[in-house]
């Protein structure tokens, strides 16, 4: 995967390319590169949970 940087208005935007919803900004380059980190953490726990979720639906279906 490839992280770019890119100047934005007041301060800059970073991105992974490979996925579209995975940006964050900052007034530093630094500090969009540690927000990016912030988001991606985020949707990693966002998505552990669902995963959990998934799994107790399906306990809850699997006949004993």
């Amino acid at each position: 995967m490839k992280i770019t940087i890119r100047k934005d208005g007041e301060g800059y935007l970073a991105e992974v390319r490979e996925h579209p919803h995975l940006f964050a900004w900052g007034s530093t380059k630094m500090e969009a590169k540690t927000e990016l980190k912030n988001v991606a953490e985020m949707m990693l726990d966002y998505h552990l949970e669902q995963i959990e979720t998934e799994r107790k639906v399906r306990m809850l279906l699997t006949p004993a």
